[in-house]
């Protein structure tokens, strides 16, 4: 979107290039820049922008540091405050772009911290009056259920189903085969269905609501 050919290196905790990206347009030379910024960034534990600051700044020291290249385009990668290795970008339209969007990449690596998720009562009870997912995260979902009649055979690979029955009667079978089991749900009772298992909703009432969390495994 911004009309330019970047070419962006990618480093491990030494030093070593892991990975390059270089666009048909990016100039060939911008491949040896963009890793000598990531490598800079991930050796020195810094953005490689800080030895250009000082080379500027009148430290001509700064120019020989080992394995340094004094040039902004390199941000260190880091999780769990450990540095995992950097990320080097060069070829933009300016050293401030190419410091930009290796700012802006390193950043794709910071997890937001978890929040609270609070549904108010009104709008569960809406979730329950048409049957719908009021939680969707990766690692698990809640779902406001309602069924008014029977359903097909499911079966989930790597997901966990753990039902609390809110009000009505169902009968679900579970297993296949000789294994096979029915059992009968009242208003107040909790059914786990480990993932692989079978399951069918054979009979239910008219309302059956239920709240029900995925969890992902």
């Amino acid at each position: 979107r911004r009309g330019v050919a970047p070419v962006v290196a990618v480093v491990d905790a030494s030093g070593a290039l892991v990975y390059v990206h270089r666009p048909d347009d990016a100039q060939v030379a911008s491949v040896g820049v963009a890793t000598d910024n990531a490598r800079t960034s991930a050796i020195y534990r810094r953005p490689s922008k800080d030895l250009e600051d000082q080379a500027t700044g009148g430290r001509a020291s700064a120019l020989h540091l080992a394995g340094a290249v004094p040039l902004q385009g390199g941000i260190p990668l880091v999780t769990d405050g450990v540095v995992v290795g950097a990320i080097g970008v060069s070829g933009v339209s300016s050293a401030d772009e190419d410091q930009e969007l290796a700012v802006l990449g390193a950043s794709m690596l910071v997890t937001p911290p978890a929040t609270a998720t609070h549904i108010a009562a009104a709008d569960m009870n809406d979730a329950f009056a048409v049957g719908r997912l009021v939680v969707d995260e990766p690692a698990y979902q809640i779902d406001a259920a309602r069924r008014t009649g029977p359903g097909a055979v499911e079966v989930h690979d790597r997901m966990t189903d753990v039902m609390y029955v809110l009000d009505g009667r169902a009968t679900v079978a579970t297993g296949d085969g000789e294994a096979a089991t029915s059992t009968e749900l009242a208003t107040g009772d909790l059914f786990v269905i480990p993932e692989t298992v079978p399951h069918e909703f054979v009979a239910v009432t008219d309302p059956f609501r239920y709240l029900v969390v995925k969890v992902m495994s």
